[in-house]
């Protein structure tokens, strides 16, 4: 005899949810977004990697699980996507800010590479100017999406799941590129919510047009609207970041105790400086922060009753700090989520999250390089502290600083949102001022999360949840 799930499921409309890295797992699943939605609908939860403990653990609470074919792609059509992404970011994104990044990277490439690179840039865009290319371009692609690809055998695959609607927080993926549009063509449903502030401008073209868009602020409404001009305003709505939500719920906080012996912290009267550190493929020089920070102390030119905790960023390797760090009693290295074959490929827990949670609230001072580790920090009112300068001289410091004004940082920077510091001693005099409970800098903790997440009351997880089953049930 059937469950009187498996009866009801019968009744409802499949919605096929897409996984492709971890952060998904913290938002579609850790949030219970996803058991809100089988009330309404029966989720296919499809990853694009073999998570078998996830897999597992879905399956015993009674989902439907898929692992994704693996997605093919040839030189021809690789090739055409790429003079898209330079057609998308020159004559669509057109985001002054978005020059920033590539700026400051070329430093750590050779002449040669950035001659080169530049080159290829302009020849290709000087041809999109000439009548006819673009729509030849187009053309070009759709073509080898279903002969330089194996496109045809995923929307074979898509077919037989037998799904009404799809949902996707990560509509840019690479991974989930042919399987998109194979569920647009397909016919389905399309509906999507931005898993991050910063994907509409940083990452590349959104090759589906979704009936329904979630974002998370009026930042990124508008950025859809400019890019995006063929999409209905009222198909997009501003829901926050439900991510954030675990920050708003006291129950996600460990004991101190427990907490510090899970981080390796054995000195419960230390004030703790925490360093949020970025990835080497942004910041190659990076360590060089927090080895001078654990030198101040030494020296005591931070309070000497002070230690660092070192948190790796998920997608980077702890090693290369702890070589530039070296041997220092004040740094405590902590790891992140992260996966062993693939950095991205991890599953996300609630211990994880309540780690994080606990980490954000237990710390005195946050230190972090133009990272949402600042809006995370902020959700718990502590001191914001941007290191805007580099060691090696004045333009290294301007390709640095010019980072926290990327669109998508910028409306933290218009409102001061976080304290600056334009050099060494600036870094200190602010680190020093945090950890003696100055007021003045966490004033503006409020007004980064209204003006990033929106919404602060916990809520955002059911805002998604509305919109997705009046979207699914209508």
């Amino acid at each position: 005899m059937e469950s009187e799930l498996t009866i009801n499921m019968h009744n409802k409309p499949r919605i096929l949810i897409t996984i492709s890295f971890s952060f998904s797992i913290r938002y579609i699943i850790r949030t219970g977004l996803l058991d809100e939605v089988r009330k309404f609908a029966q989720p296919v939860i499809v990853l694009t990697w073999n998570q078998e403990d996830l897999i597992d653990e879905l399956k015993q609470a009674g989902y439907e699980v898929h692992i994704a074919p693996e997605t093919k792609k040839g030189n021809l059509y690789v090739d055409i996507r790429k003079k898209i992404d330079y057609w998308f970011v020159h004559f669509k994104l057109k985001s002054a800010t978005r020059k920033y990044q590539n700026k400051y990277l070329s430093q750590y490439n050779s002449l040669k590479h950035n001659i080169i690179t530049k080159a290829r840039k302009w020849y290709n865009i000087t041809k999109l100017y000439l009548p006819g290319t673009t729509a030849k371009i187009f053309a070009q692609e759709k073509k080898l999406l279903t002969t330089d690809t194996n496109y045809n055998a995923i929307e074979k695959w898509v077919n037989q799941l037998n799904v009404d609607t799809v949902f996707t927080v990560t509509p840019f993926h690479a991974q989930e590129d042919l399987l998109l549009r194979a569920c647009k063509n397909l016919g389905k449903k399309m509906i999507t919510s931005i898993l991050s502030f910063d994907n509409i401008t940083k990452r590349g073209w959104i090759p589906v047009e979704y009936d329904i868009y979630m974002v998370w602020n009026k930042y990124n409404f508008n950025e859809l609207i400019r890019i995006y001009p063929s999409i209905n305003k009222e198909k997009i709505f501003i829901v926050g970041a439900p991510q954030f939500d675990f920050y708003f719920d006291s129950q996600n906080l460990l004991s101190k105790e427990e907490w510090m012996k899970l981080v390796g912290i054995k000195d419960s009267t230390k004030k703790i400086i925490l360093y949020a550190g970025g990835p080497k493929s942004l910041f190659p020089n990076e360590p060089q922060y927090l080895k001078k920070i654990s030198q101040a102390i030494d020296t005591g030119s931070i309070d000497s009753n002070s230690i660092i905790l070192f948190r790796c960023h998920p997608v980077d390797v702890m090693q290369r700090w702890k070589d530039v760090v070296g041997e220092s009693n004040n740094v405590v290295f902590d790891s992140s989520w992260t996966g062993v074959q693939n950095l991205l490929h991890t599953n996300i827990t609630l211990l994880d999250i309540k780690k994080l949670c606990s980490t954000l609230f237990y710390t005195d001072v946050h230190i972090n390089l133009c990272s949402t580790m600042s809006i995370d920090g902020s959700a718990f009112a502590k001191p914001q502290i941007a290191p805007a300068f580099d060691y090696r001289g004045v333009k290294e410091s301007k390709l640095l600083k010019a980072m926290y004004y990327q669109e998508h940082f910028a409306p933290i920077m218009n409102i001061n949102g976080v304290s600056i510091a334009n050099s060494q001693q600036e870094m200190i005099d602010w680190i020093n001022k945090g950890l003696s409970n100055d007021t003045s800098m966490i004033e503006k903790c409020k007004q980064v999360l209204e003006e990033i997440i929106t919404y602060t009351d916990g809520n955002c997880t059911n805002r998604v949840v509305e919109v997705l089953k009046n979207s699914v049930v209508n």
